[in-house]
Order: structure tokens, then C-alpha cells, then sequence
């Protein structure tokens, strides 16, 4: 029979208390004083081809896990090679496609929330373009919009812009970010009107605010480590209140796009998105400028100062902000810091960041030559020759443990492969997986606030880490009650399949094929060796694989479905262990 849930539970907290400990090792990072031992580290060979272990790390930073496929294809070629191939591709399908067509099969009048999580598990699990896409995903960790707010159709495209836009330059990204009709309708800039003293009316400044806060120079001075520059002992604030009242006149006129078609109608029609003025495309389109309500009095914020405008014009007034923003000195290491933080290590080394940062400038934020830096530099690809003083590594946050899971052992959708074979719209059934007790309290596009699952400057409280100086963001979502939900969520997973149940066939949509890993279960050992290796690229560690050869030794394997369970068993605890959980 399955293990029992006090074995499930003794494993959990084991986890839990390892994570703890090695998230301090795992997650954390560098002195300053380590700065000089990273920077003279060898370099990356741009034409060696990757062995395993280093195509195994690559794929685990810049897509949505190794599969067997992806490991062998990525080992004929360099990391250098391998990244630049990938910043070329674009997904076969988009999120929107998917979204719809997944409603639409359902006979719904739109999308709910559930037809994108199933969209954007389909673009993960199987689309080509990992790299693009797992930029998207990290952007929209940045840049946030959330279906707990805003309609599916218009997350759905937000989610294609980022896409879209992920290795562009940084300003455009920031331009689209801010005339999305969903980033509109999330922080409420949408039909934002100019001031009107007469009636006390001053403009919605709530997404001026997130947009230098959270979206662009982040709410201190930086060096270009990303370091905060301290006068006195004191950080030094990058705005002020003024700051965002000025910019936040900017966004006064900015509203639902006005197709041509609808150019009969009256402005303010099309404004407030009355009955006359009502398309579909202007769910997904660009947000259109409206002078009738933008402001003309001089706009000051950040240094610039937008002279009074005799005509009103948004668009003017949009691209001296976007000017502004993406050139602020602050942009580079806020925004830099953080991709390397959701693609390669919490902690990145002073140096990691000022030699990405020196690319950001060279390039005027161009985010392909950005991440190129990020993936390709020697920390990245060579943590082990780091110095011993270096920490190294990200806690793997719950949602890409789940993806790498289900491509490292290959489960396949029923769902997937029938629409595939009838020509239709390929999508899978994945489904919600926020609930806290029962899942991973984490669903994509489905953050509680703009401020994402996790904070970039986290650190568990009283602990190694915080010691440390260092940051693990993703812990902010881990606690004893989550890590045991993990681990049951997981152990349900390998014994049942994961996603929606599929009537026809009576069981979850995405399921695994045991058939290889029951032919070695007899072999404790080499069964761990070789699921460990799948999952990350190397037989696990001495204790680790005699935790896995001695419990397999007390479970029984007189039948078929005895020994699968072994197999199930083993698989649970590599995924709960540090080595699963902790990316190096």
C-alpha cells in the first residue's frame, strides 16, 4: 500500500528542517568581501559543449525544468549556442489562443481564471520556447496582474506581452506594462482624469507609485551592485510624494483603446467604454490617449520637468516619462538584480551584478543582451568553483518544482494528446494549485497582491540567512503547515496523476508512465541513482540515497502494484529533499 501519512509527515518535517538550514547554504549569497574572489573566477567557454550536470543546471535557470529531450539536445551544443537559440524562438501558440479555445470548449460567454492556469501549464510544460517563457513568467513576478482582480482575457494578453516584449529593450516592456488594459484596470490608471481644483479632484496615483516602486527604480539609491547607497548609515530615497503626484499626471487621459471602427462615437464614449463604444479587441489592445482629460500643467517627478502643455498630449507626456524611467540610474541594478534572482541565485555577488548592470548600460537595456549576461556569466554557469565563503543557489519555488517534476519524468496529458490527434488546439488540463493546506499555495497569474507570492529582499526572521545578511524570497511562502502540504500534494501527484480529472477516462489528466523506473526498483540504489539524475542531473548524495535504500527496504514488492508504490516512494523523497527543493 501507499506510505502512510506519519511517513509522509516524518519526511515532510525533515524537509522543513533541512530546507531551513540549507536554504541558508542554498539560497543566500556573498559578502562584499567575496567580490574579488567571484570577478577572478575562469571564464565560460562559449563552445564546449554542456555535459549533463551542466546542461541539467542551465535548463533548471532559464526554462521550466530538463526533460530527456531537452538534456540530450542541449548537451550537442554550448551554453552560449544553446542560450542564443532560444532568445530566437517564439511559442507556437499564445496564451490567449489557449485561453480561449479552452473556454470555448466549454461553452463559456469568457474566459474564467481556470482556462488560463490550464494555458499557461500547456505553454510551460510543452512549448519549445522555455527560455521566452519562463522570462514572461518572471516578468509577471515584477510586473504584476492578477486574475484575482482582473478579467482572464485581459491577463491572458497581458501575459503575451510580456512574452512579446521579454527581449526587447526594457523601455518598450515598460511602456507596454503601463498601457495594458489589464495593468490599467489593476491599478486603477484606467480612465484616469486630469486634476480639478475647483472640485478637489486630483488624478489616481496609484500606479505611478507601483511604477517606480516595484516596476522600475525601486524605492532606494542603488550602486551598480545593486547595493543600497547609504548617506549617514541611512538608505536614500529615489521619490518622493510630489514624485508620484507629478508622474501620476502623466497617466490622466489614458483609457480603453478606440478602435477605427468606432470612431463615430464620442469621445468620452469610448473614454468610459459606453454601450456605442464597445469592441473586443479592446480587451487586449493598447490602452488609447484621450487629451480631453489629460493634464496640461507642468509635470514634475524624478528630476524632468514636462513644461506646461498649451494643446494637451498624453503621448508626448507618456514618452518623456518612459525616457525617464527606463535611463534612471536606479533601473539597471533594481531591475537586474531581480532577474538574476528568479533565473540563477537569490544572493548574486556584488560582481554578478555590476558586470550584468555594465550590459544594461553598454545596451541601453536590451533585455536579450541582459539575459544573455545573467545565464552566461561564471556564477552562473560554475557555482562550484565559487569560493567556499560564496553561498550560492535559489529555493525552488513551489509551482517550478511542480513543472520540473512532470517534464523531468515525462508525464503526458490524456487531454493534449486527443486535441493534438484530432487538429485541434492542443491545450492540458492543469489546474489551480493555490490552495495553502491542499496544494502549493501558489497558482501563475494569480498573485494576492501587486507585490507578488514572495518580496526579492526576504529573509526568514532569526534565522541563518538573516544572520547572514542574505535573502531567500520564495521562503516568505514556505512555513511548517505549507511544507507538509507539499509534501502530501506531492505524494498524490506521483500516485495519481496531477491536473483535471478527465471523465472519460476516470482519472487526473497528466499521468506518468512507471514502466522504466519499475524495471530498476529491485535496486534500491540504482533506482535513486537514476531518478535523481532525471530530476536534477546527478545521483543524489550519500545519506540521501541511503534514506531511499533503506526505506525501499521495509516496503514490500511481492506484486506489480507493490513495487510501483516502491518507485512512488522513492520518487517522493527526492523531491521533498534539499536537493530537489534547492536549486543550486
Amino acid at each position: 500500500m501507499w506510505p502512510s501519512s506519519s511517513w509522509r509527515r516524518r519526511f515532510a518535517a525533515g524537509l522543513l528542517a533541512l530546507g531551513l538550514s540549507a536554504c541558508g547554504g542554498g539560497g543566500s549569497g556573498t559578502s562584499a568581501g567575496d567580490t574579488n574572489a567571484v570577478r577572478q573566477t575562469q571564464g565560460v567557454d562559449a563552445t564546449t559543449p554542456m555535459s549533463t550536470a551542466e546542461a541539467h543546471l542551465l535548463l533548471a535557470q532559464a526554462s521550466f525544468g530538463p526533460t530527456p529531450a531537452s538534456v540530450a539536445s542541449a548537451q550537442q551544443m554550448s551554453a552560449s549556442a544553446w542560450v542564443d537559440q532560444q532568445l530566437q524562438l517564439r511559442p507556437a501558440h499564445t496564451h490567449l489562443e489557449l485561453t480561449l479555445s479552452h473556454a470555448a470548449d466549454r461553452q463559456r460567454p469568457a474566459a474564467t481564471p481556470d482556462a488560463l492556469t490550464a494555458a499557461w501549464w500547456t505553454q510551460a510544460l510543452t512549448d519549445p520556447a522555455q527560455l521566452r517563457l519562463r522570462l514572461a513568467y518572471a516578468l509577471s513576478q515584477i510586473m504584476v496582474v492578477s486574475t484575482v482582480q482582473v478579467d482572464t482575457t485581459m491577463t491572458a494578453a497581458y501575459l503575451d506581452m510580456l512574452v512579446d516584449r521579454s527581449t526587447g529593450r526594457f523601455r518598450d516592456l515598460l511602456e507596454g506594462v503601463s498601457l495594458h488594459p489589464a495593468m490599467g484596470q489593476y491599478l486603477s490608471h484606467m480612465a484616469n482624469r486630469k486634476e480639478e481644483p475647483a472640485i478637489g479632484r486630483v488624478p489616481d496615483e496609484n500606479f505611478a507609485r507601483e511604477l517606480m516602486q516595484l516596476f522600475s527604480i525601486g524605492l532606494y539609491e542603488l550602486d551598480d551592485s545593486g547595493r543600497q547607497v547609504l548617506i549617514d548609515g541611512q538608505p536614500v530615497p529615489t521619490f518622493a510624494a510630489a514624485d508620484v503626484s507629478g508622474l501620476a499626471q502623466v497617466f490622466t487621459g489614458w483609457s480603453w483603446y478606440r478602435p477605427l471602427s468606432k470612431s463615430q462615437a464620442a469621445w468620452w464614449e469610448c473614454f468610459w467604454r459606453a454601450l456605442p463604444c464597445q469592441d473586443d479587441s479592446q480587451w487586449t489592445t493598447p490602452m488609447s490617449a484621450y487629451d480631453n482629460e489629460h493634464s496640461t500643467s507642468a509635470k514634475r517627478f524624478l528630476g524632468l520637468t514636462i513644461a506646461p502643455q498649451t494643446r494637451p498630449s498624453a503621448r508626448a507626456s507618456l514618452t518623456a516619462a518612459m525616457d525617464r524611467l527606463a535611463n534612471h540610474n536606479n533601473t539597471g541594478p533594481f531591475i537586474s538584480r531581480q532577474l538574476i534572482q528568479k533565473l540563477v541565485t537569490s544572493n548574486p555577488s556584488d560582481g554578478y551584478v555590476r558586470d550584468v548592470v555594465q550590459v544594461w548600460r553598454s545596451t541601453n537595456g536590451q533585455l536579450s543582451s541582459v539575459v544573455r549576461a545573467i545565464l552566461l556569466h561564471e556564477e552562473a554557469r560554475h557555482p562550484e568553483r565559487l569560493p567556499e565563503t560564496v553561498l550560492h543557489g535559489q529555493v525552488r519555488e513551489p509551482v517550478l518544482r511542480l513543472s520540473h517534476l512532470l517534464r523531468a519524468l515525462q508525464a503526458t496529458s490524456q487531454t493534449y494528446v486527443a486535441r493534438q490527434a484530432s487538429g485541434a488546439l492542443p491545450y492540458l488540463e492543469g489546474n489551480d494549485t493555490g490552495d495553502s493546506a491542499f496544494g502549493l499555495g501558489q497558482t501563475p497569474m494569480r498573485s494576492p497582491s501587486v507585490f507578488n507570492f514572495y518580496r526579492p529582499g526576504y529573509a526568514p526572521p532569526q534565522g541563518l540567512l538573516a544572520r547572514q545578511g542574505a535573502v531567500a524570497p520564495e521562503m516568505q511562502i514556505i512555513t511548517e503547515s505549507t511544507t507538509l502540504a507539499y509534501a502530501n500534494f506531492m505524494a498524490q501527484v506521483l500516485q495519481s496523476g496531477w491536473g483535471n480529472w478527465v471523465p472519460g477516462s476516470n482519472s487526473s489528466d497528466l499521468q506518468f508512465d512507471w514502466r522504466r523506473w519499475v524495471a530498476l526498483e529491485a535496486d534500491a540504489g540504482a533506482l535513486a541513482d537514476a531518478l535523481n539524475t532525471a530530476l536534477v542531473g546527478h545521483a543524489p548524495g550519500t545519506g540521501l540515497r541511503q534514506t531511499v535504500v533503506d526505506t525501499l527496504a521495509t516496503l514490500p514488492r511481492d506484486n506489480e502494484a507493490q513495487r510501483l508504490r516502491r518507485v512512488q516512494a522513492a520518487t517522493l523523497l527526492l523531491v521533498v529533499s534539499p536537493e530537489f527543493t534547492v536549486q543550486p
